[in-house]
C-alpha cells in the first residue's frame, strides 16, 4: 500500500510537466482502447459469476496502474532524457545486486526472522546442489540483466564494465528462476540484432557488443561463477544448468504445461472470444487468486478473446514499429538498445509469470516503451547538445518539429 501510494503522489507530480506530443498521444489512445476492453471484460467476466476482488484486482492492475506508469514514463524521459532514466537503471541494477548479497547473508547467519519484513515467505535454499531464495528483486533484474548484456557500453568504467556481467551471472544462478538466467542471452542476442542501426554517435561511443567486449563478460562471468562456488561449496552448477534445461525444453515445466492445457481448453469452449475477467478454468494455480495464472498470453486471449488480446499488445507494437524505423535510419543510441534488450526480455518472461499483472513490475514494460517515442529534444531538454540534433534531424517522432532559418 505505502508502494501504491506514492506511485499515485509521483504520477500526480508527473502530470504537472507533461509536454504534449505526438507518441505521448497515441500512447494515451492505445491506453484508452485497451481500457475500454478492459471494462468490457469485467462486465462479461461479472456476468459469468467472476468475484468481487478479481474485479477490484483487474481495476487497479489493467486500468490505473498502466496510466500511472506512462505518466511517470513520459515525464521523466522528457524532463531528464532516456540516457538519464538508463544511468539510473544502472546503479538500481548495483543495489539489487547488493540486496541479493545482503539477503542471503541474514538469512543464513540471522535466521529467516531478519529478512520477513522484506516477504512474509522469506526463504533461501542452497541445499541439494541448488541455490534459490524468495526475493521480488530478481523480477526486476530479469530487464536489468536484459538490458545490460544488450548494451553494456552504457556503463563506462571498464572494471565495473567486466564487475557487473559477473555478479548478474551469479546472480541468476542463485535465483534459481529460468526467466533471469535466459534473460541474459536474450539481452545479448538483442543488442547482436540491433548492432547494425546504432547512430554514429552511439558508434563513436564504442556501441554493440563486439568480440573483446564478449570476451571480456565471459571471463568476468567464469570468474564470478568460481568466486560463487569458493563461498558455496555445496552448489552444484550442473545441477542448475540441468534443471534450468529442463524447463526450457518442457515448455516451463510440468505445472506449467498442465496449464497451458487447460487454458488452451477454456479457449477452445469460448471460441476464442473471451470468457471474461476474474473467469478462471477449472486447473486451480493459486488459492487466494483462482482467477489468475502464470503464462499470461494465454490467461489474456482466454480472458478477453484474441482481438482483445491484440488490442492489449498494441503499445508494444507500435514501439517494435518505431524500433523497426530507428533501426533502418541507423539512429539508435545506446540507451535504445538497452531499453530494448531489457523489454524483450521481460516479455518472455510473462510466458512464465504475471509479472506485467504486478503494478510494482509494470515499469519494465511502459518505460521503455513511452522513452523511445520521445523526439531528440524530448530526450534531453536540459542539455544544449540535444537541440542542435533534434534541428538538424527536423524533428523525430515525438511530434516536435523544429525549423530554423540561417542568414
Amino acid at each position: 500500500m505505502p508502494t501504491a501510494a506514492l506511485l499515485i503522489v509521483t504520477a500526480g507530480f508527473a502530470m504537472l510537466g507533461i509536454r504534449q506530443s505526438e507518441w505521448f498521444g497515441r500512447m494515451l489512445l492505445l491506453y484508452c482502447a485497451g481500457t475500454a476492453i478492459t471494462v468490457l471484460y469485467l462486465f462479461i467476466g461479472y456476468l459469468n459469476g467472476a468475484p468481487n476482488d478479481a474485479i477490484i484486482q483487474v481495476t487497479l492492475v489493467y486500468i490505473v496502474a498502466p496510466i500511472v506508469w506512462i505518466l511517470i514514463g513520459t515525464s521523466a524521459a522528457q524532463r531528464f532524457g532516456e540516457d538519464w532514466i538508463v544511468w539510473w537503471l544502472v546503479i538500481l541494477t548495483w543495489l539489487a545486486l547488493l540486496s541479493i548479497v545482503l539477503f542471503f547473508f541474514a538469512f543464513l547467519t540471522l535466521g529467516p526472522s531478519s529478512v520477513q519484513f522484506l516477504t512474509e515467505d522469506a526463504n533461501v535454499n542452497v541445499k541439494g546442489g541448488f541455490a534459490g531464495a524468495t526475493m521480488l528483486v530478481y523480477g526486476s533484474l530479469i530487464f536489468l540483466a536484459g538490458g545490460f548484456f544488450a548494451s553494456p557500453k552504457v556503463l563506462r568504467w571498464r572494471i565495473a564494465g567486466l564487475v557487473m556481467p559477473a555478479a548478474l551471472i551469479v546472480g541468476a544462478i542463485t535465483s534459481g528462476r529460468s526467466a533471469y538466467i535466459i534473460a541474459i542471452p536474450i539481452g545479448y542476442a538483442i543488442g547482436i540484432a540491433l548492432r547494425p542501426g546504432l547512430s554514429e554517435e552511439a558508434r563513436a561511443q564504442g556501441g554493440g557488443i563486439g568480440l573483446l567486449p564478449t570476451i571480456g563478460m565471459l571471463i568476468a562471468g567464469i570468474g564470478g561463477v568460481v568466486a560463487l562456488n569458493s563461498l558455496f561449496t555445496q552448489i552444484d552448477l550442473n545441477l542448475i544448468v540441468n534443471l534450468f534445461w529442463g524447463k526450457l525444453t518442457s515448455g516451463g515445466g510440468d505445472l506449467r504445461v498442465e496449464q497451458a492445457d487447460a487454458l488452451w481448453a477454456g479457449i477452445e469452449q469460448s471460441y476464442g472470444l473471451g470468457m471474461g475477467h476474474g473467469v478462471g478454468v477449472r486447473y486451480l494455480r493459486s488459492d487466494a487468486f483462482p482467477w489468475r495464472y502464470e503464462l499470461l498470453p494465454l490467461a489474456s486471449v482466454l480472458r478477453v478473446g484474441i482481438v482483445g488480446t491484440i488490442i492489449y499488445a498494441l503499445p508494444f507494437l507500435a514501439y517494435a514499429g518505431l524500433l523497426v524505423r530507428r533501426f533502418t535510419a541507423q539512429s539508435l543510441s545506446l540507451a535504445d538498445v538497452y531499453m530494448a534488450g531489457g523489454l524483450v526480455a521481460a516479455l518472455v518472461a510473462t510466458f512464465t509469470n504475471p509479472y506485467m499483472e504486478s503494478f510494482i513490475f509494470q515499469w519494465m514494460y511502459f518505460l521503455p516503451v513511452v522513452a523511445l517515442g520521445m523526439s531528440s529534444m524530448d530526450r534531453n531538454p536540459l542539455s544544449p547538445a540535444s537541440r542542435p540534433a533534434a534541428a538538424a534531424a527536423g524533428g523525430d517522432q515525438g511530434g516536435h518539429v523544429t525549423v530554423h532559418s540561417v542568414a
